[in-house]
């Protein structure tokens, strides 16, 4: 029988060593290690000096707590790890190496670590305050520019630039230290990379300082120059002998004792490691052969997105596979096209029970469903409003009609045959509308945010900012009908929020169409402008109500500009009015229509301020024009200048009842 073939020998690496979670003393939370290099621009007495900051990271080793650090040579960011201080030994000969602190440059090769002289210079702060541009900035012009390396430089009060000050080098807390392991980084990768990262696990607080390190790498101070933050000389790798080889040999036999061939029972335990290997194999077998039965019966949701649709969901949800998708795409792609649209309006539900809007209606049609399936995120053009993941989508329903159409679109797929087309195209029918009041306009809002946290999650960067704009337009929904009532025309006043809606609808649909065609995640868009705008009374945020967006909205009556109000009383009125009666004068319609108006005439209960207030909440709709001066009609009894009073207006148009 022939001899098995040697074990192959153990390639130790420090991507490995990051990766355990276990590694991480710190557990994630960084903001205590990370604040000595978090400099202020004037110095405090909490800002540790140079020399105690060195003490820190050479006690740090005796801790075992793992270090890594970054500086700046070459154009380029490069990572050093493990610091440790040689210390004199005890009772014998002195050595060159004595009280110099060394370090790793970059990962392990084939085992062994190339050295550098770690220099004191390196905690020292930059001698001046650097001109940096804002995180803010810094993604503009990226998102902009793709070949952009550096930026800068920049004049003092530049908009969109802040001051800092930052030392030599920072410290990369063990979560990051893979992103910068692979070889040197280019500032800019460096700052998509791992910028990008602390945002999303929502780290930006606690790792200030190495975002403050970054912006400035990224930044030159004077042009044609490198970044301040550059070193002028590469660290000098020592001549080391036997004595420093021995020194770090033991640094990496405590971080990978595999590499301690001297370890006593390695060779007694291969055959119980074998043994629990076997035992291991034969456990694993067992649980791979249960998880294809589990996957048997669950589908990937590329086999219902394809390929093309799967890499589009990826890129808008900001993650790399599948697998960290939200649950709705494997719940959809996994149930009976007859159970789709109940599954979906179980998320909705579920997620409005979460959200705490269990009174928000919100019944999930069958169109709704196919555009999330279809990934049809994005309108067609801005005025084509039957499309897209957006507002008009999302109006206030007939209960019993939405219900019903869900009924219907369940029978339809409940059998083994294929529903009939003509069936299924009238469910399949997308039903947009327009707003009537802003707080119409504000559920319809709530529905699409609703529906980005089931499809991409609460804690999405654009859900986030589209969560903000909702609560901003709440805190602002009583200003916004102020200047809703201020605006000149009935037509203007209809328009208000059904603008504020399209705005908002353009912007989510560029950001679906952008990001579906770029692996970067890109900023949300900034949807709270629209607020600042109106408060400034600029009109740059109106979109235009063209004909056939008005259209399909069935509101081809506001197609033409209402005639605006006059500066002066009209030359000629069409209306003659009645020639007033004497006092003891009788009345008289031979033609009342009782069965007509007589209801009318026994409403004494109402009372025209109620209705008017009721009109001004949102609650009714706005009076039509004056057929006299074409002005809004105005309930008798309402000071309105020019405004004549709804009752003669009345008159001319219904037959006058009896007066006796």
């Amino acid at each position: 029988m022939p001899a098995a073939p040697p074990a192959a020998p153990f390639r130790a690496s420090y991507v490995d060593f990051f990766a355990d979670a276990t590694k991480d003393p710190f557990q994630g939370q960084y903001a205590a290690a990370m604040a000595p290099y978090d400099v202020p621009l004037q110095n405090n007495p909490g800002t540790l000096a140079p020399d105690q900051l060195r003490t820190l990271v050479v006690g740090a080793r005796a801790q075992r707590v793992p270090t890594a650090f970054l500086l700046m040579h070459d154009g380029h960011l490069h990572i050093y790890l493990q610091a440790d201080k040689f210390h004199p030994r005890l009772g014998l000969p002195a050595t060159p190496w004595d009280d110099f602190i060394y370090a790793q440059k970059g990962d392990l090769y084939r085992n062994q670590a190339v050295l550098i002289e770690w220099k004191s210079d390196y905690f020292h702060q930059l001698n001046q305050q650097l001109l940096v541009p804002s995180a803010a900035t810094i993604d503009t012009v990226f998102a902009a520019e793709p070949d952009t390396g550096f930026l800068g430089p920049y004049a003092q009060g530049e908009a969109g630039t802040e001051l800092i000050k930052v030392r030599r080098t920072c410290f990369v807390p063990p979560r990051y230290v893979n992103l910068f392991l692979a070889g040197p980084v280019k500032p800019r990768e460096a700052w998509e990379r791992v910028r990008g990262q602390i945002v999303t696990e929502g780290q930006e607080v606690a790792c200030h300082a190495l975002v403050k390190y970054l912006q400035a790498a990224l930044t030159l101070t004077v042009a044609g120059a490198a970044p301040a933050l550059s070193l002028a000389d590469t660290p000098v790798a020592p001549l080391a002998d036997s004595l420093l080889l021995d020194h770090r040999q033991r640094i990496l036999e405590e971080d990978f004792p595999q590499l301690n061939h001297q370890l006593a029972g390695i060779q007694q335990n291969q055959i119980a490691a074998s043994l629990g290997e076997l035992v291991r194999d034969n456990r694993v077998a067992r649980e791979l052969e249960r998880a294809d039965r589990d996957k048997a019966k669950e589908k990937d949701p590329q086999e219902m997105l394809g390929e093309v649709g799967l890499q589009k969901i990826i890129r808008w949800s900001h993650v790399e596979t599948s697998v960290e998708l939200q649950a709705i795409w494997k719940d959809l792609a996994k149930a009976k096209k007859s159970q789709q649209l109940a599954v979906l309006q179980w998320a909705v539900d579920k997620a409005k029970d979460e959200l705490g809007d269990t009174e928000l209606q919100f019944i999930v049609s069958p169109a709704h469903l196919e555009m999330v399936k279809n990934l049809r995120f994005t309108m067609l053009t801005p005025n084509h409003v039957a499309t897209g993941l957006q507002p008009f989508q999302f109006p206030e329903e007939a209960l019993d009609g939405s219900l019903n159409a869900q009924a219907i679109y369940e029978a339809l797929y409940a059998g083994t045959s294929a529903p009939p087309m003509a069936d299924l195209a009238t469910v399949m029918q997308s039903k947009p509308g327009a707003p009537r009041a802003l707080f119409q306009a504000r559920h319809q809002v709530r529905r699409v945010y609703v529906l980005l946290v089931v499809t991409l999650g609460e804690e999405h960067r654009l859900v986030l900012a589209y969560e903000r704009f909702y609560h901003r337009f709440l805190s602002a929904e009583a200003e916004l009908h102020r200047y809703q009532q201020g605006l000149p025309s009935i037509r203007d006043q209809l328009l208000f929020p059904i603008k504020l809606l399209k705005r908002n609808a353009i912007d989510l649909s560029y950001w679906f169409d952008q990001q579906a065609h770029t692996p970067a995640a890109r900023m949300p868009p900034k949807f709270e402008q629209v607020f600042d705008d109106i408060k400034q009374e600029l009109t740059v945020w109106e979109p235009q109500m063209s004909v056939g967006f008005l259209k399909e909205l069935k509101l081809d009556a506001l197609g033409e500009a209402a005639t605006p109000v006059p500066s002066i009383a009209p030359t000629a009125s069409p209306y003659t009015a009645p020639k007033a009666p004497a006092d003891d004068a009788t009345a008289s319609n031979p033609h009342f229509l009782e069965a007509t108006f007589g209801k009318y005439r026994k409403l004494t209960s109402v009372k025209t301020r109620d209705i008017r207030r009721k009109i001004t909440a949102g609650g009714l709709p706005a009076l039509p024009v004056s057929k006299v001066d074409q002005q809004p009609i105005a309930w008798h009894g309402t000071p309105k200048a020019n405004a004549m009073s709804v009752v003669p207006e009345l008159r001319t148009m219904c037959p006058t009842p009896s007066v006796n």
